[in-house]
């Protein structure tokens, strides 16, 4: 009933502001902090949860839903981040709209978390993808190019993913006379081999990879994320990532071991190249959107780096920095809607000298720029020490790519907190600005908290992850995984 009620609930929300515009400023913190009571519910149940309804022949339960540990921690993660992105967007004309989109998109990736039946899988992801691409449409600089590009992208994408998973179905359903589209239905062998295992996973890897989003597929993340609201970019970036790092570990390597095992030496050089490449974009960026786009955008290919080195270290910590990321994506784009509540729009010939008119924005933009730079202590070290540390022991040469792009990044965080920060003061920035009030102050602290936390103590979300090998590897891996 919980996973049903994470689900569901955001929904209502939605249809309920649809109707009462109202009630969106008095209802949408109170719901969306429900939504997160329900998805640590959820964790703290474990793996006992499981719903099933609408079953179909030749489908199965297509309302299939089944908690995991992993599932689990990535609904914590995208529950967390949606009060705090409706917290930046209060004071926002379009906020009524953005709110609805956001709850659209929670309750969507909730279904993709936690759906065992591909179909229904397909449909949440799908609906993440509108979701997101409309609050690129309503929010920010509504640029429709940076919609529809995401549109394209990500719908593209997803109807290759879909394509090979029909192949599986009907190759499954021929060899055992049963179709279905559930996981464990799916999973059982005989498993597709040979020379089509590379190119279904290709298939898959295209329609997962996008929304995280991989290098060459990174394009629409720039413009996604630089035009919308950055309320909206912290849902795209830090939650709605998280769909397709969850359909790769969950749906797309267990389904094809030996196409992800012959795919791996191309993804692990992928995430490398993309780790430094999006870290040049960002230290080229014309502002500080686009900054924080890039630097988000490298991140993802770090992970990717650690998810396709299919070994247990550098696939925990791949998994550790995308929940860590999530909180980094709203300390940065956090720090943008401050400035643009202030009437400054983030063009690097707009900043400058700002720490002197308000010291406590420049100390806590400091904070998430050094998270971001991977210091130790902070949410994001765990996470790319385990990465690399794990990728380097499969392949050195890529992971050495990568660390290089991580140093990268210390540069680019640097130079960026210079221009914004140090030196004289702008002369076109108001001498009266303001700084952190007492609610953008708190949410700095909540934030700061949890960053401090996941780098301190990484141990507790790190053991969600735990069980997650013998269930991926041991008996759908059958010996391809590269080990621990």
């Amino acid at each position: 009933m919980i996973l049903s009620a994470l689900v569901l609930w955001p929904w209502i929300v939605a249809l309920w502001l649809g109707g009462r515009p109202q009630d969106s400023h008095h209802l949408a913190l109170p719901a969306a902090l429900l939504e997160l009571v329900l998805a640590l519910s959820a964790a703290f149940a474990g793996g006992t949860l499981d719903n099933r309804a609408l079953y179909l022949p030749l489908i199965g339960y297509l309302w299939s839903q089944q908690n995991s540990n992993l599932a689990a921690t990535l609904a914590v993660t995208a529950a967390a981040l949606l009060p705090f992105a409706l917290r930046f967007a209060w004071r926002l004309e379009e906020f009524r709209a953005l709110v609805i989109a956001a709850f659209v998109l929670v309750g969507a990736l909730m279904g993709t978390f936690f759906s065992q039946n591909f179909l229904g899988f397909y449909l949440f992801y799908e609906i993440v993808a509108l979701s997101g691409a409309w609050m690129i449409l309503i929010s920010g600089d509504r640029d429709r190019a940076a919609a529809l590009r995401f549109l394209l992208y990500t719908v593209g994408g997803s109807l290759l993913l879909l394509l090979a998973v029909l192949y599986i179905y009907l190759d499954n359903g021929s060899a055992n006379g049963i179709y279905t589209f559930s996981w464990t239905g799916l999973a059982a062998v005989p498993r597709p081999e040979g020379a089509v295992a590379p190119w279904l996973f290709l298939a898959m890897l295209a329609g997962l990879a996008v929304k995280l989003p991989v290098f060459p597929l990174h394009s629409w993340a720039g413009p996604a994320y630089g035009r919308a609201a950055p309320a909206a970019s912290m849902l795209l970036s830090g939650a709605a990532v998280l769909a397709g790092a969850y359909g790769l570990i969950h749906w797309a390597i267990p389904l094809l071991p030996q196409g992800a095992l012959q795919f791996a030496p191309y993804g692990i050089l992928t995430g490398a190249v993309g780790t430094l490449y999006a870290a040049f974009l960002a230290l080229d960026a014309p502002n500080l959107r686009r900054f924080a786009a890039w630097a988000s955008v490298s991140h993802m290919n770090l992970v990717a780096l650690g998810l396709f080195a299919l070994q247990e270290q550098a696939l925990h910590g791949a998994l550790f920095l995308l929940v860590a990321h999530a909180l980094l994506a709203v300390g940065l784009f956090g720090v943008i809607a401050i400035l643009e509540a202030r009437g400054l729009p983030g063009h690097w010939d707009g900043l400058g000298g700002l720490f002197r008119q308000t010291p406590r924005l420049g100390a806590w933009t400091l904070f998430f720029f050094l998270t971001g730079m991977g210091l130790p202590g902070l949410a994001n070290f765990p996470g790319e020490f385990l990465s690399l540390a794990g990728a380097f022991r499969v392949s050195p040469w890529p992971a050495a790519i990568a660390a290089f792009g991580i140093l990268l990044s210390v540069i680019v965080f640097l130079r960026a907190y210079e221009r914004v920060m140090l030196g004289p003061l702008n002369p076109g920035i108001p001498r009266g600005i303001g700084d952190l009030s007492g609610g953008e102050l708190t949410m700095m602290w909540a934030l700061g908290i949890l960053c401090l936390w996941l780098g301190l103590d990484p141990q507790p979300v790190l053991g969600q992850f735990q069980g997650l090998l013998p269930v991926h590897s041991a008996v759908h891996f059958a010996g391809a995984f590269h080990g621990h």
